[in-house]
């Protein structure tokens, strides 16, 4: 096979001639009711007759529709079993398992993370709840002297200074009256003492007691203002400063009982953080888990994933096989299609939906029925390497009958049945040739071929209709390389019967199309999901690889005056 590919690298033109030499044998092919007469081995005689425009194609028989298993974890593993190639599952069987001791061991480090997360949840709780219960308590301390303090300043305004103000007028009120008994104490005195019934000294006794009781009258005013004036005020201030102070004190004790309790809800919170991610991690590394034995989502035939390159070794018991990675596929050997190339000068007549007869290399007495299924819109590019000037469309054609005997990888045909042409004027193609810009048959007139210009219609791989230009009984002048008594028309296969006879191929309902365009799409959908998600995988892992190599960097500190 090496050798193969490197003689096919070496000599690629002189083996694409030979492959062109070998096809060329197959060009020129006529049905039951297209039989070329040959005049002198030179000529052909044109007429009326049926004619039946077919693409005839080589290509490899497929499922129509493929489930991929991959590496679906995130972590590239080793096989550790898996089924042999070639085996016919039913839904459910086991197809693999990848080794998974590496993540049993995530498991039981994150199961152990999980709990400590747990038991830190439940003392961040509990440290809340002690510094609700406690600040709370402050609060209604502070509260409670604000409260008292209010109550001071209203027993003052209310109940203390009414209190002091009356002593001073009960003060000054009795002061007063002892002031008159005085007087009158003394003018009796002085009668006394005139009529020599007192003595000096009682006379003195009296005035002394008179002057003293305006003493008090004065003192007692004097001190009565004073406390109006100054203690009264200095009292309320201090009562209203001492609740402004109370005030202040709540105020504080509520914003440090805020911030206290918001820092011991982020850290509860932060806890619940912290668990949620740990639980999320433990889940996703036991699905991580689930994923290491893959089991037959449908039934199907094992076919494993070739070798992408030569240092890759295959997938066998022992491989390492990377996130995303395909390991095998499971084709649908129910329903199969042959998958053919349809060169770029044909593939404008070949449309979704066009009847097909097929024939399987290794069953060439059995003809089968189908319709074209999808032609792809750009050239195969595969096709383009060792020739950049060929350019042929990838066409899937879908096979009616059900191929159970048979497995993806046979070679087969197609007949694609473009149109068939009812008492048209034909040719063979090689008849056709060019003169500057218009296209001629040579017709003999005499012992000359003259050069009559032609119009060309419908072609296949043999002859070509003729629209105006050449009638009926012309001799027309073959091509000089397919000069001969026997020419080859293998290249056609399907008859007039597998047409218009009872059991003709048919041109497919829209139902029937549409819905042989969905099969398999299921599973190209999965195949693209499964690429996206391993993108996104491989943009986490660089993200972090990124992230470890930025914390890693060592930082370098600028000298401002250099800089």
């Amino acid at each position: 096979m090496n050798f193969a590919m490197n003689t096919l690298k070496q000599k690629p033109i002189w083996i694409l001639l030979v492959v062109l030499l070998i096809g060329g044998g197959l060009a020129f092919s006529i049905k039951d009711t297209q039989e070329i007469e040959m005049i002198d081995a030179d000529y052909h005689v044109a007429k009326r007759s049926n004619f039946m425009v077919s693409i005839v194609e080589g290509g490899t028989l497929t499922a129509t529709s493929e489930h991929v298993v991959r590496n679906e974890t995130d972590y590239t593993l080793q096989i550790t079993w898996i089924i042999p190639e070639g085996s016919v599952v039913k839904k459910g069987d086991l197809l693999l398992e990848l080794d998974s001791s590496t993540l049993r061991e995530k498991i039981a480090s994150q199961e152990q993370n999980v709990e400590e997360a747990k038991l830190q949840l439940e003392y961040a709780h509990d440290s809340l709840n002690l510094s609700r219960l406690t600040w709370e308590a402050e609060i209604d301390e502070e509260t409670l002297s604000l409260e008292i303090a209010n109550s001071d300043l209203e027993k003052y305004k209310e109940g203390e200074w009414p209190i002091t103000m009356t002593n001073f007028a009960a003060k000054i009120k009795i002061a007063e009256e002892e002031l008159e008994r005085a007087r009158d104490r003394l003018d009796k005195t002085k009668k006394l003492k005139e009529r020599g019934y007192a003595t000096e000294v009682e006379l003195r006794a009296d005035e002394l007691s008179l002057t003293k009781q305006e003493l008090n009258i004065r003192q007692y005013k004097l001190e009565r203002d004073i406390a109006v004036k100054y203690d009264y005020p200095k009292a309320v201030r201090l009562a209203q400063a001492k609740i402004r102070d109370q005030e202040l004190d709540l105020v504080r004790t509520k914003q440090k009982s805020k911030t206290s309790i918001r820092s011991y809800e982020t850290a509860l919170e932060s806890k619940k953080r912290s668990l949620k991610a740990y639980e999320e991690r433990l889940e996703e590394y036991k699905h991580q888990l689930s994923l290491c034995k893959v089991h037959a989502p449908r039934e199907g035939l094992v076919v494993y994933q070739p070798p992408s390159n030569y240092r890759y070794p295959g997938i066998e018991v022992g491989a390492s096989i990377s996130s995303k990675y395909r390991i095998l596929k499971l084709p649908d050997v129910s329903q199969m299609m042959l998958e053919i190339m349809v060169h770029e000068s044909h593939v404008r007549q070949v449309k979704e939906g066009l009847p097909c007869i097929v024939s399987i290399d290794s069953l060439p007495e059995n003809k089968l029925s189908g319709f074209i299924r999808r032609v792809a819109p750009l050239p195969d590019t595969r096709s383009r390497y060792y020739n950049p000037n060929l350019k042929v469309y990838k066409t899937e054609v879908w096979i009616n009958e059900r191929l159970s005997d048979l497995k993806p990888g046979v070679s087969g045909r197609a007949e694609i049945v473009v149109t068939n042409l009812s008492d048209v004027v034909t040719v063979p193609i090689q008849c056709v040739t060019t003169i500057g810009n218009e296209q001629v048959c040579f017709v003999r007139s005499g012992s000359d071929n003259l050069a009559v210009p032609v119009e060309v219609g419908m072609f296949n791989d043999s002859m070509i209709e003729i629209r105006s230009g050449v009638n009926p009984g012309d001799e027309v002048l073959l091509s000089p390389i397919v000069l001969g008594d026997a020419i080859d028309m293998e290249g056609s296969f399907a008859s007039t019967e597998d047409i218009t006879g009872p059991d003709a191929v048919k041109i497919p309902s829209a139902e029937e199309l549409k819905a042989a365009q969905q099969v398999g799409r299921a599973d190209m959908e999965m195949d693209e999901e499964a690429k996206r998600r391993a993108d996104k995988a491989n943009q986490k892992v660089d993200k972090k690889k990124n992230a470890e190599a930025r914390a890693n960097k060592p930082k370098v500190k600028k000298d401002k005056k250099n800089t």
